[in-house]
């Protein structure tokens, strides 16, 4: 059972992950990024994706050099380099993909070139349609848009054409030459979206300008911050849309990523590449990875480049695949516990309820007496404005804690230093009030037996007597309502204090 908190929206068994190690680099013109499927697994990315993620991993150890479909002579046609290598190639990357993707399971491709999203996505592309019925989206995440049409490209190197195939742009008849790409392995450019862009061809800016494709920019991230560019990323894929995820590791600056075929300064850092990726698992509608582009034998021998390339990589795909990080891999990783704590609703909002008459009541008695007193022109007792200050306050406690209920920010710590802040004012003004009401001499509970509930004949009729002894057993009641409410406050601050140390205990 995979450890990933986030239920899969589209995946009929999320704990299986299907891995497709491509060790192919006819897409472009650099060796050696064949070789970056087994740096990544020796590295022992599969063995944490089984041990310490818990997927259950299919077809995982062995890489594919589809050395049996490179033709010994292979001209450019349309002006593309090894043509039929890289459409003979993708076709059966396509077929593997689609063999993981159909049985409703997560797949994971270790490329390779990025010409080899060509295969990738055609594959997730057309299992998706057959199962659920209905379109990805692509997140693309790179320094290059690679939407070259074969014409468009100066290069000629099919690593900067792939997207334009995928989404019919581009398009050629001929089995050889990416024929075989029928609809249901082709993509919306309503649902593709660029992350990282920073080195695009001017052919490629008209062709994203003119189709409407959502792209941003290392000038967007600088501007908006990674956060926010995930947020409209995000929001303009929808929220019931599956996603294929692929992640050109040129899209990192070279000081996190120096081992790669076309590096470009000014790109994400780590954190942000390990961001994105987090971000798209926590949708749950993550259905493909591909991560590409890795290329060790770029870096001298004894550099350390080649090393901390294929750790970025290792680095994102965990954090793609549910990893929660608190950094980057070039430093000390650690896995946070996030507490979530259940409040029990009905007990909290009762306490609130009768904290709330409690307080109320106490401060509309009060404010009477020092209106009263200062009618009869007598000094205000200093308890009569202390407790006024203390239930005002325990209002305003009250509403903090809605606010933070609100936020799903509600911790018990918060809850118990505040219950006992105000428990100990509370206390003082309820010992107060009980040495008023039975204290030794001239007490209010004293008086009122003697002179107002022990009048006999009590007073009866219109006159000033009769108005003034119900006015004195109104007072008389008032200060027996305070005593009653600052009883119940009390214990109740008591209580809340309680119930917060067993939410602590219970988290």
């Amino acid at each position: 059972m995979n450890t990933s908190m986030v239920s899969s929206k589209f995946l009929s068994h999320p704990e299986e992950l299907g891995v497709v190690a491509v060790g192919f680099s006819g897409g472009q013109c650099k060796p050696g990024v064949d070789a970056a499927p087994s740096a990544l697994i020796e590295s022992g990315l599969l063995s944490q994706l089984h041990s310490e993620l818990g997927y259950k991993l299919h077809g995982d150890d062995q890489v594919h050099l589809y050395t049996d479909l490179v033709p010994a002579d292979d001209p450019p046609f349309r002006d593309m380099k090894n043509p039929r290598a890289v459409s003979s190639v993708t076709k059966r990357i396509a077929d593997q993909v689609y063999t993981h993707a159909k049985e409703g399971r997560l797949v994971l491709t270790l490329g390779g070139d990025h010409s080899i999203a060509i295969g990738t996505i055609g594959g997730t592309a057309k299992a998706i349609r057959e199962r659920l019925g209905r379109e990805m989206a692509v997140i693309w995440v790179d320094a290059h848009a690679d939407i070259n049409s074969p014409e468009s490209s100066a290069s000629g190197n099919i690593h900067g054409m792939p997207v334009s195939f995928l989404t019919g742009l581009s398009r050629e008849d001929n089995e050889d030459f990416f024929g075989w790409l029928r609809p249901e392995n082709l993509i919306s450019v309503k649902k593709l979206v660029y992350i990282g862009l920073r080195d695009v061809d001017p052919g490629e800016k008209r062709i994203l300008r003119e189709n409407g494709i959502k792209a941003f920019s290392m000038f967007d991230i600088d501007r908006h911050g990674i956060g926010r560019v995930m947020e409209m990323a995000l929001g303009h894929i929808g929220t019931d849309t599956p996603i294929h995820l692929s992640f050109d590791v040129d899209a990192l600056d070279p000081m996190w990523a120096p081992s790669t075929g076309t590096p470009v300064r000014g790109g994400l850092t780590l954190r942000e590449g390990d961001y994105i990726c987090e971000c798209v698992h926590e949708t749950g509608s993550l259905v493909a990875v591909d991560l590409v582009e890795v290329n060790p034998s770029l870096a001298p021998a004894n550099d350390i480049g080649a090393h901390e390339t294929v750790r970025a990589g290792c680095s994102l795909v965990r954090c793609a695949l549910g990893e929660i990080t608190s950094g980057s891999l070039v430093y000390e990783r650690r896995v946070e516990r996030i507490h979530k704590y259940h409040w029990p609703a009905i007990q909290l909002n009762l306490w609130m309820l009768i904290m709330l008459i409690s307080a109320c009541t106490i401060i509309g008695v009060f404010a009477t007496f020092i209106q009263i007193q200062q009618v009869l022109l007598l000094p205000v007792p200093w308890y009569f404005p202390y407790y006024i200050t203390v239930a005002s306050l325990a209002v305003a406690f009250i509403i903090m804690l809605l606010w933070l209920i609100f936020q799903r920010r509600l911790l018990p710590s918060i809850v118990m230093i505040g219950g006992f802040i105000l428990f100990v004012l509370w206390l003082v003004g309820l010992v107060v009030i009980s040495v008023q009401l039975w204290g030794p001499s001239g007490s209010v509970s004293g008086n009122c037996n003697l002179f107002v509930f022990g009048a006999n004949p009590a007073p009866t009729g219109q006159n000033l007597q009769t108005l003034a002894w119900l006015e004195q057993r109104s007072i008389c009641q008032s200060w027996q309502a305070v005593f009653a409410f600052g009883l119940i406050g009390g214990i109740f601050l008591l209580w809340i204090m309680v119930m917060a140390y067993q939410v602590f205990a219970e988290g």
